[in-house]
């Protein structure tokens, strides 16, 4: 009878070392952990629990908007009815920041609200991405406090205006900078007690703050408490940087920004003072 030949279990181990795939060498072990589905969970199933922030506005009520928080199998559902991703303007940045970064940044809003299509027909402004759909920027309620001493104050902003907003009329760019840096109470139905120099040309920025893209002839915020306003155009103290000649201007008809030579005695001035 022939005898079965035992292997070695020590030849055996070997073997199998030896049969491993080379590949692994001495970094070639794979932690188990290091590989999965994409979604996080075992068999590649989709990751359920991750949860998405939404404007709801209810169907018949889109006045009445939340902000909510569902999964993100019931998104499709929610913006096939007028939904919209990110929190509801009128909630940030309070309630959540992170959601609404333009909300938080200091940028002022622009004051539009409405929404038009291609040819300029109004329409609806769920989901069409427009700045009256999202309405984000900084706000302030309300946003000026008449100060009864010939001054307005921008809660927005921290600024101090003129309230009579047209008292030296229009004047060549020299002539503006010099009418507004000789200001002081007693002028301009000033009682504020400001002394010459407080007062100056505002920049660009700063009179481009005023402008409400919601409105027009004038394009001011709603509520305004100034006095004297027209639909003209008023200097900055801000120079063209490409022709030092020309000096940046602001329309108060439609918030256009456009430049014009400084010798130009045809527009007007409004001065500001405070600011950083």
């Amino acid at each position: 009878m022939k005898s079965e030949r035992r292997v070695p279990l020590l030849v055996m181990v070997v073997g199998l070392v030896v049969a491993a795939p080379l590949s692994w060498g001495v970094n070639g072990f794979r932690d188990s952990n290091a590989v999965r589905p994409a979604g996080g969970n075992d068999g590649g199933r989709a990751d359920v629990s991750t949860k998405t922030t939404l404007c709801h506005r209810p169907p018949g009520n889109p006045d009445n908007a939340q902000t909510i928080v569902v999964g993100n199998a019931a998104v499709a559902a929610h913006l096939a009815h007028g939904d919209s991703l990110g929190a509801c303007p009128q909630n940030c940045p309070q309630d959540c920041p992170q959601e609404c970064p333009e909300a938080s940044s200091g940028v002022p809003d622009t004051g539009q609200t409405g929404c038009w299509d291609g040819t300029g027909a109004p329409t609806t402004c769920a989901g069409t991405g427009q700045d009256g759909e999202y309405q984000f920027g900084a706000s302030a309620t309300p946003r000026f406090t008449d100060n009864s001493d010939g001054t307005v104050t921008d809660n927005l902003t921290g600024l101090i205006w003129l309230t009579d907003s047209d008292c030296f009329g229009p004047r060549t760019w020299s002539a503006a900078l010099t009418a507004s840096n000789t200001l002081a109470t007693g002028a301009c139905g000033l009682t504020d007690g400001s002394a010459a120099g407080a007062w100056r040309l505002p920049n660009l920025k700063e009179l481009q703050s005023l402008i409400s893209f919601g409105t027009f002839g004038p394009a001011l915020p709603a509520g305004y408490p100034f006095i004297g306003v027209n639909s003209v155009l008023y200097w900055s103290s801000t120079s063209t940087a490409m022709d030092p000649a020309f000096a940046w201007y602001v329309s108060l008809g439609d918030g256009t920004t456009s430049n014009a030579g400084k010798a130009n005695p045809q527009i007007h001035v409004w001065p500001v003072r405070g600011g950083q």
